[in-house]
């Protein structure tokens, strides 16, 4: 990756390149198997029966046309994996890089490759950082210790320390758009500008389908077999994508092992993720970009209404035809908003 200078030195891409960068990657990620799978019959056969090493090599595609490396730093104790679109340790880095750095939280049940599109939309102005959170990808729990918002909150904090990253941006989904603005709340000073794309953690005025089965007791988001995971796409996607087989099993194989981890972190976090930004909203005074989707299942267009209310320094939308992945379903038009936003 020793051309991420150069390519932090370049001109901001184009709407035009920009249009359909995430669909491009996420594209690249799903689809490197089936292409590994036609070079022959003993590869495509090595790929279906280890679907691990299908997942690891789509995951490095999409590292590579996302423009990020992966490392790892330990903090406390507790290995860090990362993103990170700064050349690796020995590279040689451009006179020119990004003066603003971007931290990019990714929301429940994922990993830092799902807000990886992030990297490319800020190309030219921003180092982006991308971390697995404890608990997720390959980031372990911190212990027996409740994982409840300030546990994640103060874990940023500890991190944009450790890695000497001074006044940032934090750009966050979901349950990662949720954090940012508590962080922000929580760290003022360690905050320039926040964007928070389908955050949960206000309670919406209009409770769709997916609050009413939580608030029933219901998991819509419990990955336990295949058919539980194509309804966790169907509530992510009005439009799933399409997914090969091996790279299907291995995302079910790694959340099913990981299940009881995600089942203690969603117990802990459950009132915060329903309403618990709602006290913290006045405190935030970093300017903030609130984006929702039209059809988002999960998180409702209407609580942008709640957050309108209390930030202070807000802009806002909502998107038709858009479901709770914005930067699929909206890649260009969030990527300039976004853009517009951090400048």
């Amino acid at each position: 990756m020793g051309a991420t200078g150069d390519r932090a030195a370049s001109a901001p891409a184009s709407p035009t390149r920009i249009r359909s960068r995430f669909r491009r990657i996420l594209r690249v990620t799903l689809v490197v198997t089936a292409a590994l799978a036609v070079t022959g019959l003993a590869a495509g056969l090595w790929i279906w029966n280890d679907p691990m090493t299908a997942f690891r090599l789509a995951m490095a595609a999409g590292h590579a046309n996302a423009g990020v490396t992966e490392r790892f730093v330990e903090i406390d104790g507790y290995r860090w994996r990362v993103l990170d679109t700064h050349p690796p340790d020995g590279a040689t880095a451009s006179p020119t890089m990004p003066d603003r750095t971007c931290l990019v939280l990714h929301g429940l049940g994922t990993s830092a490759e799902a807000m990886m599109a992030v990297a490319p939309i800020l190309n030219g102005t921003h180092r982006v950082l991308i971390p697995d959170l404890p608990g997720f990808g390959e980031h372990e729990m911190h212990g027996e210790r409740a994982h409840d918002w300030r546990f994640y909150v103060d874990a940023v904090e500890r991190f944009r320390a450790h890695e000497e990253l001074g006044t940032v941006d934090v750009v966050g989904t979901s349950m990662g758009g949720a954090f940012a603005a508590a962080y922000a709340a929580t760290y003022p000073d360690s905050v320039r500008k926040i964007v928070l794309l389908s955050p949960a953690g206000v309670v919406a005025p209009r409770q769709n389908e997916f609050m009413r089965r939580v608030a029933a007791g219901d998991l819509p988001l419990d990955i336990k077999d295949d058919a539980s995971f194509a309804e966790v796409l169907r509530l992510n996607f009005p439009n799933p994508p399409p997914m090969p087989e091996p790279i299907r099993r291995a995302f079910v194989a790694r959340a099913v092992e990981r299940r009881e981890a995600f089942l203690h972190i969603v117990e802990d976090l459950r009132p915060f993720l329903v309403s618990g930004c709602e006290e913290l909203i006045p405190r935030i005074k970093a300017p903030t970009l609130v984006l929702y989707g039209e059809l988002d299942l999960l998180t409702d267009p209407s609580m942008l209404a709640v957050w309108r209310l209390g930030l202070r320094d807000m802009e806002g939308e909502v998107y038709p035809n858009a479901g709770h992945v914005l930067l699929y379903d909206k890649g260009r038009e969030v990527a300039e908003r976004m853009r517009r936003h951090l400048d």
